[in-house]
C-alpha cells in the first residue's frame, strides 16, 4: 500500500507539469508572465550554471540556520523559565501574545534604521520571529509535565536541578522539537521576507530582482527553489519529531502539526500580562531622546500618527491593508475548509493529492508574492489572490485532519438514525470539524497578515505596508515606529478576536 500511495501521489503532479507544458508548447496557454515547465527549467539551470543560485541558497539557508540555531538555544532556555513558574507566565504571556503577533514586515523598517541594511539585520529580524513558537511550545511543554512526575521527584529526595535534568527536560523534549520545526521554517520565511524589503541577497533579493526586470522564468525558478528548500526542511524536522514522538497521529499529520501546534499551545491569557509592554513603553518615554533619528519616544510616534491622519495618508493606507487581509483571509477559509473536507473524506483523493500539498504548503509564503503580482498585475485582486494562496493550506490541512479524525461511531450512530446525507454533514461532521477549522484560520492569520503587507509593497501600493517602506527611505523613524505599533495592536487584536470566536464556536457547534 505505501508504494501504491506513492506512485498515484507523484503521479498527478508529473501529470500536471505535462499538461502544463503541452497547453504552453500548443499556445492554448500563451500569456507572457506564465512561463511554461521547460522555460523554467532552462531558466534554473542557468542560474546554477553562473553561480548566482548557489550563492543566493547559501546566503539565505546560512541566516535561516544561524537564527535557529540562537532560537534553540535562548527560546528554550526562556520557554523552561515561563513554564516552570506560573506567577511569571501570568504576568507575561499577554505580552508575549501582543509581541508575536506583529507582523516581521513591519519589523525590516525599524530594524534597518537602527542597524543598517546588514546581513546582522535579516538574522536578528529571523531570530525575533522564531524566538515566539520556540518559547511558546517549550513553556506549554513544561507547564503540561504531570504533578505526580514532581511528586515521584519529590519522593526520591531528588534536587531541583535533577528534578529538571531528570523529569522535566525529557517530558519537554517532544514539545520541544516540535518548536525548532516552527521556528527553523519561520526563520526561512522571515530570511526571504527581509531580503525581499532591505537586503538584495539571497533568495528573497533574487525573487525581486526577477520581478523587476520582468522575467517570469527567473522568478518562477528561485519560487521552485524556495519551495525544494521548504519541504526538505519541513521533511527533515518532521522525521526528528517522529523519533521522539513515534505514532503520535499530531505528529502524522505532517504539516498539520506545524500549522496546528502555535495556536494550540496557546492558553487565555489574563490582561494583565500587557503590563511589562506598558511598562516598557513608559521607561521608553521617559529615557529616550525626542531628537534621537533611530529611536524616538512613543509620544513622537503618535504626533507622525496623527500627521499622517491629517495629511489624509494613512486611513486609505489602513482601509486597502485591512480589506486586502479580510477579504483574502475569507476566502482562504471558505476554500480550505472545502476542499480539506474533501481531501479528508476521500482515501482516494487524500493518497493522490497529499504529497502534492505538503510541497505547495511548505513553499515559504513570501516567495509566492511577487509570481502573483506579476501574472495578476498590481491590483488589489492580486493582493486578494496571494493572500488567500498562502492562507489556505492551514486551513486546508487542519480540516482535513479534522475529517480524518470523525469519530466512526458518530457517523454509524448517524446512518442508524437514518439521517440524510445532509443532515448528516450538517449536525455530525460539520460540528466535529469546526474546531480544526477555526485553529487552521487562526494559524493562518498570522501568515496574512504578512503577505498582506508584502502584497501593499509589491503590489498596488496603496496599504501600511507601502507606508512603512516610504518611512524607512525618508529616514522617518517615528512614523516607522508609530505604524508597527498600529499593527501590532491590529494583529493582538485579530488574534484575541478569532481566539473568542474559536471558543463560542466550539460551545455552539458541539457534535
Amino acid at each position: 500500500m505505501p508504494s501504491r500511495t506513492t506512485g498515484v501521489g507523484t503521479a498527478v503532479p508529473l501529470i500536471a507539469i505535462a499538461v502544463w507544458q503541452l497547453l504552453s508548447s500548443s499556445g492554448l496557454l500563451d500569456y507572457e508572465y506564465l512561463p511554461s515547465p521547460r522555460e523554467v527549467l532552462s531558466a534554473l539551470v542557468s542560474l546554477a550554471r553562473t553561480g548566482e543560485l548557489a550563492a543566493d541558497v547559501t546566503h539565505t539557508l546560512g541566516v535561516a540556520l544561524a537564527a535557529s540555531a540562537i532560537t534553540l538555544t535562548v527560546g528554550g532556555a526562556l520557554g523552561l523559565t515561563i513554564g516552570l513558574f506560573a506567577t511569571v507566565r501570568g504576568c507575561v504571556m499577554a505580552s508575549i501574545d501582543f509581541l508575536r503577533t506583529i507582523p516581521a514586515v513591519c519589523l525590516v523598517p525599524v530594524a534597518v534604521l537602527m542597524l543598517g541594511p546588514a546581513a546582522t539585520t535579516e538574522l536578528t529580524l529571523a531570530v525575533y520571529a522564531a524566538l515566539w513558537p520556540m518559547l511558546l511550545t517549550t513553556a506549554a511543554g513544561v507547564a503540561a509535565v504531570s504533578p505526580r512526575q514532581y511528586d515521584v521527584a519529590r519522593m526520591l529526595h531528588l534536587s531541583r536541578a535533577a528534578t529538571l535534568r531528570k523529569i522535566v527536560v525529557p517530558a519537554v523534549l517532544p514539545a520541544w522539537l516540535v518548536g525548532a520545526r516552527l521556528s527553523a521554517v519561520i526563520t526561512l520565511l522571515v530570511a526571504i521576507v527581509a531580503e525581499m524589503v532591505m537586503y538584495p541577497r539571497g533568495l528573497g533579493g533574487g525573487l525581486v530582482e526577477s520581478l523587476n526586470a520582468l522575467a517570469p522564468a527567473r522568478m518562477w525558478a528561485y519560487a521552485l527553489v524556495c519551495g525544494v528548500i521548504g519541504y526538505a526542511l519541513n521533511g527533515t524536522l518532521r522525521h526528528a519529531v517522529r523519533l521522539v514522538q513515534p505514532g503520535d497521529p499530531a505528529v502524522a499529520g505532517g504539516q498539520v502539526a506545524v500549522t496546528a501546534a502555535p495556536a494550540a499551545a496557546q492558553p487565555v491569557t489574563p490582561p494583565h500580562g500587557l503590563l511589562p509592554v506598558v511598562a516598557l513603553l513608559v521607561v521608553w518615554q521617559i529615557t529616550a531622546d525626542g531628537d534621537s533619528w533611530s529611536l524616538p519616544p512613543p509620544a513622537v510616534w503618535l504626533t507622525a500618527l496623527r500627521r499622517m491622519g491629517a495629511d489624509g495618508t494613512l486611513a486609505p493606507a489602513l482601509t486597502q491593508t485591512l480589506t486586502t487581509f479580510l477579504l483574502g483571509l475569507a476566502c482562504a477559509a471558505v476554500v480550505g475548509a472545502a476542499a480539506g473536507a474533501m481531501i479528508g473524506a476521500s482515501r482516494r483523493m487524500d493518497r493522490a493529492l497529499t504529497p502534492a500539498i505538503d510541497f505547495l504548503a511548505a513553499v515559504p509564503g513570501a516567495a509566492l508574492v511577487p509570481v502573483v503580482v506579476l501574472v495578476v498585475g498590481p491590483t488589489q485582486l492580486s493582493g486578494v489572490l496571494a493572500v488567500a494562496l498562502v492562507a489556505y493550506w492551514p486551513i486546508l490541512l487542519n480540516t482535513a485532519m479534522a475529517m480524518r479524525t470523525v469519530p466512526a461511531v458518530r457517523l454509524e450512530m448517524s446512518r442508524t438514525l437514518g439521517l440524510a446525507p445532509l443532515p448528516r454533514w450538517t449536525k455530525v461532521v460539520i460540528p466535529s470539524l469546526v474546531p480544526g477549522i477555526l485553529l487552521g484560520t487562526r494559524v493562518a492569520a498570522a501568515i496574512a497578515l504578512i503577505i498582506t503587507l508584502l502584497v501593499d509593497i509589491f503590489g498596488p501600493g496603496a496599504g501600511v505596508g507601502r507606508l512603512l517602506l516610504e518611512s524607512q527611505q525618508r529616514f522617518d523613524a517615528a512614523a516607522a515606529w508609530g505604524l508597527l505599533l498600529v499593527m501590532g495592536i491590529f494583529g493582538y487584536l485579530a488574534s484575541a478576536c478569532l481566539a473568542w470566536i474559536a471558543r463560542r464556536a466550539t460551545k455552539v457547534w458541539q457534535p
